[in-house]
């Protein structure tokens, strides 16, 4: 928990840049839906793209029976958020604009769906689809990318260190933290593959999603306030 504490600069930062890319991919599929198929890979889109109907993206939300294209979806979106934590740390080393890129890349393709459904009234919908595993998947690639910008900054301004040196010291900080990255992203795979499956009411989504973040706020940064150090 220290580690991931220590790096609550860079962690905020992500996450704002996260909310930043969603928020310019929303605003430019909602100008002209084209760009959508220039953020999203066909195999993650399934269908869910501009020309959907209302009806098919609502039952692509609700489909409780974790079987077929549904488990195949979440399967396939879990493995491409591991990807990006991973790469986002192990890409820092590169003065961090790798990390960035992945970050907001990351973000682009959360507006892009954001905008998708949105534009058929299923913004609040979708938005507790994602919230019961998203909160702490989000939450970890954005420890993953602060953890990449702490090693990319170190190797960037070395100080009084050598930029070997300083690179070793901030990874020493950011693979403590990538620990917990790697919990985190275990917990998010089973709430995918198991609670987003089979709880379909929207209040519990929310629930869920709002309680783990809570979790995890409380864990890294309120905890270790109280215990001190170990």
């Amino acid at each position: 928990p220290n580690a991931v504490r220590a790096l609550w600069k860079e962690t905020l930062l992500c996450a704002l840049l996260t909310v930043a890319a969603g928020w310019v991919a929303y605003l430019l599929i909602q100008s002209d839906p084209g760009w959508f198929y220039a953020m999203i890979p066909e195999g993650l889109a399934n269908g869910r793209d501009p020309s959907a109907s209302a009806d098919y993206l609502r039952g692509t939300l609700y489909d409780g029976g974790g079987e077929g294209w549904l488990m195949t979806f979440a399967t396939y979106l879990f493995t491409h958020n591991s990807q990006i934590a991973i790469f986002a740390f192990a890409l820092g080393f590169a003065f961090g604009v790798p990390t960035i890129l992945l970050i907001l890349y990351n973000g682009l393709m959360l507006g892009a769906f954001f905008a998708v459904f949105a534009a058929k009234g299923l913004a609040f919908n979708l938005a507790g689809w994602l919230m019961i595993h998203g909160t702490t998947e989000l939450f970890a690639i954005a420890i993953a990318g602060a953890a990449g910008l702490r090693i990319g900054t170190a190797v960037a301004f070395p100080g009084q260190l050598s930029r070997m040196e300083s690179a070793v010291e901030a990874g020493k900080l950011s693979a403590a933290a990538m620990a917990g990255t790697v919990i985190m992203l275990a917990v998010a795979g089973l709430l995918e593959g198991i609670g987003r499956q089979t709880i379909t009411d929207d209040l519990s989504r929310y629930l869920i999603g709002t309680l783990m973040l809570l979790g995890w706020i409380i864990y890294f940064y309120l905890w270790p306030a109280r215990t001190g150090r170990h």
